[in-house]
């Protein structure tokens, strides 16, 4: 199973890895953008690339400890992308990308946990325009080692390949963060057009076999993306696949349910909350027990107190300018103009999640035990 897109990444804890001398690797000229994660599964893992030009590539993977496995992806092409198969649960890999003469450095990851087994994982949005402070959170977030990451949307301030360029290098080049974790997002504002999902790998489990929208298990919590950028009023294809997901077995039998969009249905910066959001999505999303909501659109970071047993988190400080609050709301539990991420501890029944600024401070809490 391959694909011509691309977006990947994945870490695991404390994992030291046994590297060849760096002289044994030549310049990687043939790669653009550097082998990131993406699509993780206990089984599988997805790794995509981009290449500079049209020189066979290849990926060779192992475990920590056995023999090179090797794949040539065929066809001449730029946008390369492939999922590794029949791996084991919650086993570190190793893997490198050859193109042409060419090969990256190896690096590693780890496949999604088994059930009930603890893990972290981070959350933030709003990557977009301020290299240095996107930066800063991603070497922030590395030195937590979660075990994947979301992103809630304007990954780059426009569709543009050289901003595409410096947002995988970003994740890659200057923090090593895409090819070690993988790394789920949603739309935003900034990225409308084919070009956002030419540069990101996602699921597609919807009807329209699309990546616009999608949902995964990993441990012990279902995530659900949703596009707030395309219509999903109560007669659309993508509300009635919502409906179906929240139904189905897999989100039943989840300890915790994570959904994440764009445009928050509680906001009180700059864009406010979106009222549409709310009306729409929220009463649903309360009805089936989503413990929390993932937004972005506000470069702010804000916690609601909990909405009919949700909780609502803006985390826009990925890297946009900030912006300033403009409204005392009563449902408001805190909120900070600051850069930061999100990062949730899951363990059996119990998440407990920490706002963190890039200089390790953490600056806010919540902890929801299940019975």
């Amino acid at each position: 199973m391959t694909f011509n897109k691309s977006f990947i990444s994945s870490v695991f804890g404390g994992l030291l890895l046994l590297l060849p001398s760096v002289s044994a690797f030549l310049p990687a000229q043939h790669i653009r953008h550097q082998p990131h994660l993406s699509c993780v599964t206990q089984h599988s893992m997805t790794i995509a690339w981009t290449s500079t030009d049209s020189a066979e590539t290849k990926i060779l993977w192992r475990p920590l400890v056995g023999k090179w496995k090797e794949a040539v992806i065929p066809g001449k092409r730029l946008a390369h992308s492939y999922v590794l198969e029949g791996l084991l649960p919650s086993t570190s890999y190793q893997y490198r990308v050859v193109a042409g003469n060419d090969t990256t450095e190896q690096y590693a990851f780890m496949t999604a946990v088994k059930q009930n087994e603890p893990f972290s994982f981070a959350a933030y949005g709003d990557t977009r325009s301020n290299r240095d402070a996107h930066v800063s959170v991603l070497r922030a977030m590395k030195e937590k080692n979660p075990k994947l990451i979301v992103n809630t949307g304007d990954l780059v301030a426009k569709s543009a390949n050289e901003l595409w360029d410096d947002y995988f290098e970003d994740i890659c080049s200057k923090t090593g963060v895409g090819q070690n974790i993988p790394v789920y997002s949603s739309p935003g504002n900034h990225e409308k057009g084919a070009m956002y999902f030419e540069n990101v790998l996602m699921p597609h489990n919807n009807p329209a076999n699309s990546p616009a929208y999608y949902s995964f298990d990993y441990g012990n919590v279902h995530f659900i993306s949703l596009n707030s950028e395309i219509p999903y009023d109560s007669l659309s294809e993508q509300y009635q696949w919502l409906l179906n997901d929240l139904r189905s077995e897999a989100t039943k039998k989840a300890a915790f349910k994570i959904a994440f969009w764009h445009r928050p249905p509680y906001s009180s910066s700059i864009h406010g909350s979106d009222l549409n959001t709310r009306s729409v999505l929220c009463p649903v999303l309360e009805a089936h027990g989503v413990d929390i909501v993932f937004n972005g659109h506000d470069h702010v970071y804000e916690r609601t107190k909990a909405v009919n047993g949700t909780t609502y988190v803006v985390t826009g400080g990925g890297g946009a300018p900030l912006y300033d609050f403009k409204t005392e709301n009563e449902w408001t539990a805190y909120k900070e103009k600051n850069y930061h991420f999100c990062l949730l501890n899951v363990e059996g029944k119990r998440l407990k999640m920490l706002m963190i600024r890039p200089d390790g401070e953490v600056r806010d809490s919540l902890i929801i035990v299940k019975p």
